[in-house]
C-alpha cells in the first residue's frame, strides 16, 4: 500500500514537473525580450527628448539654452553627437542597435554612457547647439 502511493505521489510530481518546466522556460524569455524592448524604448525617449530641445534651443537662437533630464538605460556602448545627428548605440542580444534622432541644426558635445538620470545642458551657440552634462 505504501509503495502503491509513493508512486502515485512520484508520477504526480513528474507530471506537475513536465507541465511547470516549459512553462518557466517561456515566462523566462518572455521576461527577457520585455527587458530588452524597455532599454531601447528608454534610449529611444531619451534621444527624442534631447532632440527636441536642441530643435528648441537652435530655433530661438543665442542666448537660448534649456535644461533637460533624461533616463539613459544600462546597455549604452556609446554615444556621439555630432553633425546634426543624436546617437546611442546599444548592446543587444542581437548585437549592436543604434537609437539616433536627427536634428534641425549642428549640434556638438557629449552624452555620458553612465545608465540612469543624466540632467544635460542644451545651448544655442549660433551656428549649433553644445550639448553637455550639468545645468
Amino acid at each position: 500500500m505504501r509503495a502503491q502511493s509513493a508512486l502515485e505521489y512520484l508520477i504526480l510530481l513528474g507530471i506537475s514537473l513536465a507541465v511547470l518546466v516549459p512553462l518557466w522556460l517561456y515566462v523566462s524569455s518572455q521576461v527577457g525580450t520585455t527587458r530588452q524592448d524597455l532599454q531601447v524604448t528608454y534610449a529611444r525617449l531619451a534621444v527624442d527628448k534631447i532632440a527636441d530641445a536642441a530643435d528648441l534651443v537652435y530655433v530661438q537662437g543665442p542666448p537660448s539654452q534649456i535644461s533637460v533630464v533624461v533616463t539613459l538605460p544600462d546597455n549604452i556602448i556609446s554615444t556621439r553627437v555630432d553633425s546634426k545627428e543624436i546617437l546611442l548605440q546599444l548592446s543587444t542580444p542581437g548585437g549592436a542597435s543604434d537609437v539616433y534622432a536627427v536634428t534641425l541644426g549642428n549640434v556638438s558635445g557629449a552624452i555620458p554612457t553612465r545608465p540612469g538620470p543624466i540632467r544635460l545642458l542644451v545651448k544655442s551657440e549660433g551656428t549649433y547647439v553644445n550639448i553637455t552634462e550639468g545645468g
